[in-house]
């Protein structure tokens, strides 16, 4: 085993939200912090293959005061996140219509959000393309919504963290938590060489205390506290804890494509009522779907031209003359975590006097990063939520039934 080191806290995972619990933490002036992630690149998390959308238009109060916090942030540093507020724009059929309308005013009165609802001639009007309406009763669009580069944001996360002393470790897979006394925590580590994409998928599809590839040396890392923020693997990482989350991985699939003589770039993010949802993406388009029948589980992979045909392509067809010839170029898989009442797990874990976590965000951890950082970050430095009253958020909602269910999802 190699050279023990020394932390105060340990935060497992590196993408947005561990990033962001770490910038938050450092911020807050806490010291000697490492972050630990088998691949700090990213290559196939959950930060780096979303679809980079923020919206603050959500069912869950909770839901959008983190969102409008997050996207405050974006929209006043746009240099560091590449954010463009150029709206959400959802249709509705029939028997969604009345609740769709009803959210624009819970929206509006409740936390000063505009939401412009319109009937399917303003809907034409305002985006001429979208001209196969006979199913829809209208849209909403929230123009404050938009969309962010998830890449840059993780960078600048990890930027000001370093610059505060945070290390980030590399190539590291925890292979064992233990509790040597109450307030100390020791992980075993195993040291990974750098793996290219196709390995990388076979290490994150396999459960870890399975697939023994023991190909790099071990090292024991030490620590006063433990942030279990590892994305769609969380549920590993709590079983090595020794606790469970109800939290699991789910597949979703993206794909990219070309409209030839049409450009996009002038509007922003499009929900369909099939549930395909789709942004300009440089000069092409982005689209995806969330497959309701897909398994939970380590899925990776992209199903190419049969999931474009058939997911993307026939709701988009009959949705616009615009999409009748388009040309599939790429695309690719990539996790949710989700919970079971499809909200953010965030807190203390319950059994124990130094565990944290912050994860199962049910697809919107990028968009809600920067304001759950914060509130965990605030927790574990000062004891209580200072900007936002998260404490719904506990895991332990799961055992007393205290659930958040979110309608609003894509």
């Amino acid at each position: 085993m190699g050279t023990n080191k020394e932390f105060d806290t340990l935060i497992v995972g590196a993408g947005l939200l561990g990033s962001s619990t770490a910038y938050h933490l450092a911020r807050l002036g806490a010291k000697n912090i490492a972050v630990i992630d088998a691949d700090l690149a990213g290559r196939l998390s959950s930060s780096e293959l979303n679809a980079g959308g923020a919206r603050a238009t959500w069912d869950q109060s909770l839901n959008v005061q983190l969102a409008r916090d997050s996207i405050e942030f974006f929209r006043a540093h746009r240099d560091i996140t590449g954010y463009r507020d150029c709206g959400y724009l959802w249709m509705f059929d029939p028997s969604k219509w009345q609740e769709a309308q009803n959210r624009a005013k819970f929206l509006k009165e409740k936390h000063s959000i505009d939401v412009d609802v319109l009937d399917v001639p303003s809907l034409r009007n305002k985006v001429p393309f979208i001209d196969k309406t006979d199913d829809l009763a209208g849209a909403t669009f929230s123009p404050l919504d938009g969309l962010f580069n998830p890449n840059l944001l993780k960078t600048y996360f990890r930027d000001e963290a370093r610059r505060l002393g945070v290390e980030f470790l590399e190539g590291h897979r925890v292979k064992q938590v233990s509790f040597p006394r109450a307030d100390h925590v020791d992980i075993t580590c195993e040291l990974i060489p750098p793996k290219n994409e196709n390995e990388l998928k076979e290490f994150f599809e396999h459960d870890p205390a399975i697939l023994q590839k023991n190909t790099g040396s071990t090292i024991l890392i030490s620590g006063k506290k433990l942030v279990n923020a590892a994305g769609p693997w969380a549920s590993r990482l709590a079983k090595l804890i020794g606790y469970e989350t109800p939290v699991y991985a789910l597949r979703r699939q993206v794909s990219i494509f070309d409209v030839r003589g049409f450009d996009m770039s002038s509007y922003g993010m499009m929900v369909d009522t099939s549930g395909v949802y789709f942004h300009p993406e440089a000069t092409n388009i982005l689209a995806g779907y969330a497959d309701h029948e897909e398994p939970k589980g380590w899925n990776l992979s992209y199903d190419g031209e049969s999931f474009f045909q058939e997911k993307i392509w026939m709701p988009l067809y009959n949705r616009s003359s615009k999409f009748e010839q388009i040309k599939h170029l790429t695309g690719w898989g990539g996790l949710y975590e989700v919970s079971p009442d499809q909200m953010g797990v965030l807190g203390a874990v319950e059994g124990f006097a130094n565990v944290f976590e912050n994860h199962g965000y049910s697809g919107r951890g990028a968009m809600q990063s920067y304001s759950a950082g914060r509130g965990l970050a605030e927790l574990m430095q000062t004891g209580k939520f200072q900007t936002l009253d998260l404490a719904g958020m506990s895991g332990d909602r799961f055992r007393t039934g205290k659930l958040l269910p979110e309608g609003l999802l894509i």
